[in-house]
């Protein structure tokens, strides 16, 4: 299998995974590391969102909004600067993340998907196998 392959079929994997976890949770895994965020940090700026999650600004100010809109998380104006926009978890907010730690998360499955695939595209037999196969 071609490298560019083996990459789309973890996106697979881990586009199954999201999907699934959206359906258990009624929110994305965005949304999630986003309150995660909230839950072990206190109030946090747009900014340190960014870097937590790893997304762009546009991208989080878009899960913000979302999560914002379903009542997980409010504005407030920093107390030391006035400019300053923070996001805090609200009580509902910290119930859903309560919710969500107890329900399954399915992370045992995704792992053992990765390292199924993993296992086999680095299994030199299976690649053989592979050329055998498209040489035929």
């Amino acid at each position: 299998m071609e490298p560019i392959c083996r990459i789309k079929e973890i996106y697979r994997i881990l586009y199954q995974f999201e999907k699934q976890f959206s359906e258990r949770h009624a929110m994305t895994i965005n949304e999630a590391m986003l309150l995660c965020c909230l839950k072990q940090g206190g109030a946090r700026t747009a900014g340190e969102l960014c870097e937590f999650v790893g997304l762009s600004a546009p991208r989080v100010s878009k899960v913000i909004a979302t999560v914002e809109s379903k009542g997980y998380i409010r504005r407030e104006i920093g107390s030391h600067d006035r400019r300053q926009m923070l996001f805090v978890l609200t009580d509902r907010g910290a119930a859903k993340i309560r919710q969500m730690q107890q329900a399954a998360m399915g992370f045992d499955e995704l792992v053992a998907q990765l390292r199924a695939f993993v296992e086999t595209a680095l299994d030199p037999e299976s690649e053989n196998q592979s050329h055998n196969h498209t040489n035929l």
